[in-house]
């Protein structure tokens, strides 16, 4: 099997992490921030449909490989493609690997 290699990162993604933002009333909600726009490589790994309250509703997940950075957790999000894949599973080889691979799903809420 082929190496992945700098060149093999050919799609934009944004990584958002959830944050707390202050509204207007003195209250707070909940935004998405941007935390990184890296360059990624991106491949399907599974899809499926379920129906859920008479819809049907498809989720699909991605994997995503980017080069290695700290700070990355599963509360975060990525958008591809304008679509937002809820990080599922992250797999730290530690610092030592370039690089660092990202199962996330979209279709499916939080």
């Amino acid at each position: 099997m082929k190496t992945t290699g700098a060149g093999d990162l050919d799609q934009r993604i944004r990584i958002e992490a959830k944050t707390r933002v202050e509204d207007e009333g003195g209250g707070s909600a909940e935004a998405w921030t941007p935390v990184a726009t890296v360059w990624a490589k991106v491949w399907p790994v599974s899809g499926r449909e379920r129906a859920e309250a008479r819809q049907v509703q498809a989720a699909t997940l991605m994997r995503f490989k980017l080069r290695y950075r700290d700070g990355l957790d599963a509360g975060m999000r990525i958008v591809w493609q304008g679509k937002a894949h809820n990080i599922r599973f992250i797999a730290d080889a530690g610092r030592r690997e370039a690089f660092l691979t990202i199962d996330a799903e979209a279709g499916v809420a939080l």
